[in-house]
């Protein structure tokens, strides 16, 4: 086993047990120095260290610290670097802010709910209403955790039980404008500059990295030239030393030249400028979120050569059915930068070199330098890994600066607008909104079968948060639904069953046999039908042993097919339980997707509200609607069954 990096901490995973202390152990997440100092260590393997003593209220550390302990420990709501972060950042500004105040409140019990507000409208001067919300949401969750509560206000303690507080947050989500993917052009555009980059970055390492086998296997081969500037690739290549070249200045000092040592880097290790493209191609492949990617485990089995099995972590789905295995299809070697698979395997061996020396678990490795600032501990790790770091190990909000990277490749966005100068608008490149268009362009694919197209997310999370607020998902969307209902308006005009309006029931009265030779029956059927002999469930049915739908044989389909059939009646008496049916026609509809609704009733529907129903008076409908049963045998709607 590898000894530990200083800074490094000890990880569980599949086979490896984890590290535990001798004999009774209790955390102690609260530290105190020059002032209380909350350590963290989250389910992301990230750790952090929050400290009060830089805060005013001095008087207010140790309560706060102990209940944002609570708040970031094994039971608290904040279980990853990036949420403790965000929260601490909402919680140090209100505390900075009642510094600032002429007579800061000296203890929590002097915090009032009139402090809270003013905070919130001073938040309000400078952060949108929706960011402003959820940071007053964050300092509610951080008082809640106080205890005893009689530490708090007696105002304070009824303003953090009152709902409703998010009420504004609920209102900003539903009325703010939603962001549509990219289109065709645009998303084909930011794949193909992808590409190049990756394509670019893949032939930099392996040239060098076959000079370096070359000087390693037959140096004789190369020229005395050559072989000096070789040998010293190689040297980097098996140390992960990349020192930096002295740049001479004017008045004889000489310091380091970073811009050369980073290119020095680059010609052996990925660094910082080569994840934007390798993550821009990976969520257009994958159409995984970008998160999921950055946590992506190192280990990983390839299957037959045709599919790699990768370890995934997705956080926001909960401990338990956070993890999961999926496998990604890797095609052939031409056909690496165009399928998952084979995305994942070309991003495994760029950061191979460099995870050597990192000790990365993740399949991420770069070398990001040795930094002159920050903790002791942090320069201490990276100073003994020579530079080599998971860049994704501290936080996974790490700058990748998108747009300049879109802007240096030209792309543009298709809207119309122009800058200032005239110049086409440029294209602002985020991945969420890129994992969006790859959502929409799946659904397309598999002709909007949301089941099949949700791959990542469950149907209805897939259709919120990715397709609903794309105009072309919704237009393709519309054409289908419209053509679907073309199709279902054209069979329910194919109807021919026989209904007795309010003349054809005067003409039975009147003339019965008539009456039969025009419904294409006999009299003595008609009589039955209209004594009510005949009847199925919304109809008669003049002849139940020869029906169309079976062959010619007994019926033996759904009572929805009634009426379809040309053997079907219907008559005033019937109507009541129509107007019942389409009542739960209105339920499944509810219950069911559009597209699956139209495929099992939309027939149905068109022919009672199109074919049906205005065949009688106004009268008659009123009366009907008002007789019609709160229910039907909704179990006898397929037809009757054997019994088990």
């Amino acid at each position: 086993m590898q000894p530990e990096l200083p800074g490094q901490r000890r990880r569980t995973g599949r086979g490896r047990v984890a590290a535990q202390p001798e004999g009774y152990y209790q955390p102690e997440m609260v530290r105190a120095e020059a002032g209380p100092v909350v350590e963290f260590f989250g389910e992301d393997d990230r750790r952090a260290a929050y400290d009060f003593a830089k805060l005013p209220c001095s008087r207010m550390h140790a309560d706060l610290a102990a209940a944002w302990g609570r708040r970031i420990g094994p039971s608290g709501g904040l279980r990853t670097r990036g949420a403790a972060d965000s929260a601490w950042g909402s919680l140090s500004r209100l505390l900075r802010w009642l510094g600032s105040l002429g007579r800061p409140p000296a203890t929590l019990a002097g915090l009032t709910v009139s402090h809270l507000r003013h905070f919130d409208q001073h938040r309000r001067m400078t952060i949108s209403a929706f960011v402003a919300v959820t940071e007053m949401a964050q300092i509610r969750e951080a008082l809640k955790a106080v205890q005893p509560v009689s530490l708090l206000h007696q105002e304070v303690r009824e303003y953090l039980e009152q709902p409703g507080h998010l009420y504004g947050r609920w209102k900003a989500l539903k009325t703010r404008p939603l962001v549509a993917g990219y289109s065709d052009r645009e998303f084909a555009a930011i794949m193909a500059a992808a590409r190049a980059d990756v394509v670019a970055v893949r032939q930099r390492l392996r040239a060098s990295w076959r000079l370096a086998e070359i000087f390693e296997s037959t140096p004789d081969t190369l020229s005395d030239t050559d072989r000096a500037r070789v040998a010293e690739l190689a040297r980097r290549l098996r140390t992960g030393e990349v020192p930096p070249p002295e740049r001479h200045r004017i008045r004889g000092t000489n310091i380091p030249d970073l811009t050369a040592q980073k290119d020095r880097a680059g010609e052996l290790f990925l660094t910082t400028q080569d994840l934007a493209p390798l993550l821009v191609l990976g969520v257009g492949l994958s159409g995984r979120n970008s998160e999921t990617l950055k946590e992506l485990a190192a280990d990983h089995r390839v299957l037959d050569g045709r599919a790699v099995a990768v370890n995934l972590l997705k956080r926001r789905r909960g401990k338990t059915r956070s993890r999961e295995t999926i496998h990604w299809e890797v095609g052939s070697e031409s056909s690496q930068l165009h399928t998952p698979g084979g995305w994942f395997l070309l991003v495994s061996e760029l950061s191979a070199a460099s995870r050597g020396f990192s000790r990365s678990e993740r399949v991420w490795s770069i070398w990001a330098g040795t930094p002159s600032a920050g903790p002791e501990e942090f320069r201490a790790a990276r100073a003994a890994a020579n530079g080599h770091i998971d860049p994704f190990a501290l936080r996974l909000g790490r700058q990748l600066h998108l747009s300049r990277w879109a802007a240096g490749h030209g792309l543009i966005a298709d809207a119309a607008t122009e800058t200032a100068q005239g110049e086409p608008e440029p294209l602002k490149l985020t991945l969420g909104r890129l994992k969006k268009t790859v959502e929409v362009r799946t659904t397309r694919a598999v002709g909007g079968h949301l089941p099949s197209a949700s791959r990542t997310n469950t149907p209805d999370v897939s259709f919120l948060h990715y397709l609903r607020s794309d105009p072309r998902i919704r237009n393709w969307a519309d054409r289908v639904l419209t053509e679907a209902l073309a199709d279902a308006e054209a069979s329910a005009h194919a109807f021919r069953g026989r209904i007795l309006d309010e003349w054809a029931a005067t003409e039975v009265r009147r003339d019965p046999q008539a009456t039969a030779t025009a419904l294409g029956t006999t009299a003595e059927n008609l009589m039955r039908a209209t004594a009510g002999e005949l009847d199925t469930l919304v109809a008669s049915c003049l002849d139940f042993e020869h029906s169309p739908h079976s062959a010619g044989g007994l019926c033996d389909v759904s009572f929805l097919t009634c009426l379809r059939c040309p053997n079907a009646l219907v008559a005033e008496r019937h109507l009541p339980k129509l107007f019942a049916l389409l009542n739960w026609l209105q339920d499944e509809l509810n219950a069911r997707s559009i597209e699956d609704w139209i495929g099992r009733h939309g027939i149905t529907w068109l022919i009672i509200t199109r074919l049906i129903l205005p065949k009688f008076t106004p009268a008659q409908l009123e009366q009907a609607r008002h007789q019609a049963p709160d229910a039907l045998p909704t179990a006898l709607l397929d037809g009757l069954r054997e019994p088990s």
